[in-house]
């Protein structure tokens, strides 16, 4: 087969758009209810199980609370309790002062064996990455 900028495309996939409103749940005090959220996640994991070649966007721009460096390694912790629906690419969509928490997220995560979770100021970046072929 030649070699050409169409053969070379992605193949078609799965992406799903994960907002706020789809995981995190507050407290009274305005805060992140953590265990909420990990419930929340644990059962959008499984309502995407069956998906193939499912990749995430988790969109956190409009995030009004902030998890600690605690909270977050708790949350990366529980990443294997949700399956394997976050070990394909997925993308944290973030505005940019929150750029070095979501980054932390994704070192954390790596930690886990979640290799394949990285954080975006664009959205058009993280789209182009979940997009593209699985050896970049």
């Amino acid at each position: 087969m030649r070699d050409t900028p169409f053969s070379r495309m992605a193949m078609a996939t799965n992406i799903k758009v994960i907002h706020p409103r789809d995981f995190l749940r507050a407290r009274p005090d305005g805060q992140i209810d953590l265990e909420s959220s990990k419930h929340m996640l644990s059962e959008l994991a499984a309502a995407s199980a069956e998906l193939e070649q499912l990749h995430v966007l988790i969109d956190i721009r409009n995030v009004t609370g902030r998890l600690g460096a605690d909270e977050l390694h708790e949350l990366a912790s529980a990443l294997p309790s949700f399956g394997e629906t976050f070990l394909s690419r997925t993308a944290v969509l973030c505005p940019r002062d929150r750029f070095d928490n979501a980054r932390f997220f994704s070192l954390l995560a790596a930690s886990h064996g979640f290799r394949q979770l990285r954080a975006f100021l664009t959205y058009e970046d993280a789209m182009e990455w979940l997009e593209s072929p699985l050896d970049t």
